[in-house]
């Protein structure tokens, strides 16, 4: 997949910068530098968008209801 591609789902899900080049550097094993660089891109080509976007961003990123709750440490019970 693209870089311009996942850095659009990393909009999606409301990620500023920061946290959309972590993201790409982690689970896609994108170059920090290269993910920065297409965001630089996308920034010069889509101002008006990228105003908007931090306009109504908030200041804390949305997580999901999944990533919210508590991890669950118990054991699982072995069928028999």
């Amino acid at each position: 997949m693209q870089v311009q591609h996942l850095i659009e789902r990393c909009l999606l899900l409301r990620m500023n910068r920061d946290q959309c080049i972590k993201a790409l550097a982690d689970h896609a094993s994108i170059l920090p530098a290269i993910t920065l660089t297409v965001w630089r891109e996308l920034l010069k080509e889509n101002m008006g968008f990228f105003r908007a976007y931090y306009h109504v961003l908030p200041p804390r990123p949305y997580l999901g209801r999944h990533i919210m709750k508590a991890p669950r440490f118990t054991r699982r019970k072995q069928w028999k």
